[in-house]
Formats: C-alpha cells, structure tokens, sequence
C-alpha cells in the first residue's frame, strides 16, 4: 500500500509477481509431499496421474520463479 500512496504502483506489480512465483512452488510442493505421507489415508492419497501433474506444474512454477527473479535482477 505504501508503493501505491507513493505513486509507484510499478514496484507494487513486480512485488506482487514475485512474490507470487516464490509461493506457487512452495504450494504445489508442499502439496505433493503432504497428500503422500502415510499419516494421508489411503482414499484421500493422490494416484499417479495426479503425482506426475503437480510434479510437472511445480517445476514448471520453480522455471518461472527462477526466470522472473533472473530477469528483475
């Protein structure tokens, strides 16, 4: 809000981007590892379709986060 108050709203976007690219992996990850463990019952665990697609999206998600954190820097 400060950014915004202070007529830089550019700042406020580039913030938001990354910090957005930062949680999207951590989320799908966290995810991937917690619908697995055994403490998950056995109905509520994901198949491996599911595991294969939230591996394939979260490493897509760690491309763009590494990418967007290269390019601002």
């Amino acid at each position: 809000m400060l950014l915004l108050l202070l007529g830089k709203p550019t700042g406020l976007i580039i913030a938001y981007g990354v910090l957005g690219a930062l949680f999207m992996p951590f989320l799908g990850l966290t995810l991937l590892v917690l619908l697995n463990t055994k403490h998950t019952p056995k109905q509520w665990r994901n198949g491996w379709i599911v595991n294969t697609l939230m591996a394939v999206i979260s490493v897509a998600f760690v491309y763009l986060c590494v990418s967007q954190l290269a390019e601002i820097l």
